[in-house]
């Protein structure tokens, strides 16, 4: 892996090794997000997965898989798993189906539904943000098992992360007082995508942002205290220079709509 440490390794292989003890279908395991693009923070960042199965999951299986994912998730590393079937990927279209979701924010409905119910919670749901987790593996992904993805992949298409990008800028806007440092350092990256093409992690944001040479000073330095966040620093950002960094960030969407 790149330069990630011991522990992450061994959680992430304990974490597969488990998963391989009731789930004989994974046929391919693909590391992507944060850990992948070299930005990885123990303390902040997620352990980022798509493992690809070769048929449906039974209610066993999502059953099993609900009970792994919340007990290895945040100890110490918030799991981010995506499962998806091999032919899902062979005839993808967008947004995705897919057949399995796990992060930290479907903990509390898993946990309050019965076990009856939490299989069924994400029957015949879609998720468009599986386009972005592609691209990142097309471009920048970790293949632990199995075939590189763009040996199968079929009918996907950069518009399809353009959409997911948007989408996701949009709910930035929206949270950027809540998820201060998250939705800076993402919408940048949405910035890069959008003007140049280029696939940033979050670490790359500040460093891409200087070099362009086209972004007001106040948006840097909001983009520089998230970066400093991100890293572990302790800073704080007042209400008016987040209504800024929004502001102009709103405006350069509604440029790109045009």
């Amino acid at each position: 892996m790149r330069e990630v440490s011991k522990n992450v390794e061994n959680f992430i292989a304990s974490f597969i090794n488990a998963i391989d003890g009731f789930l004989p279908t994974v046929q391919h395991i693909y590391i992507h997000g944060s850990l992948a693009m070299g930005g990885f923070h123990p303390e902040q960042s997620d352990v980022d997965l798509l493992l690809v199965v070769s048929k449906e999951l039974t209610r066993e299986e999502r059953q099993d898989l609900i009970d792994c994912c919340l007990s290895y998730s945040n100890e110490p590393y918030p799991l981010e798993l995506s499962i998806m079937t091999t032919s899902q990927l062979e005839d993808w279209y967008h947004p995705s189906p897919f057949e399995f979701h796990y992060s930290e924010g479907w903990r509390s409905r898993f946990e309050e539904a019965s076990r009856e119910e939490r299989t069924e919670l994400q029957q015949e749901f879609t998720d468009p943000d599986l386009a972005a987790h592609v691209l990142v593996i097309l471009e920048r992904g970790i293949t632990l098992r199995g075939q590189p993805l763009h040996d199968f992949l079929s009918g996907f298409d950069s518009a399809h992360f353009s959409d997911a990008i948007r989408a996701d800028a949009l709910d930035c806007l929206d949270s950027i007082e809540e998820q201060t440092v998250y939705s800076v350092l993402n919408l940048i990256r949405g910035q890069a995508y959008e003007q140049e093409g280029i696939l940033l992690s979050k670490q790359e944001a500040l460093d891409w942002l200087v070099k362009n040479g086209h972004f007001p000073g106040n948006i840097i330095e909001v983009a520089r205290k998230a970066t400093q966040s991100y890293g572990g620093g302790n800073v704080t950002f007042d209400r008016h220079e987040l209504d800024g960094f929004r502001r102009y960030m709103r405006q350069q969407l509604q440029r790109k709509q045009k």
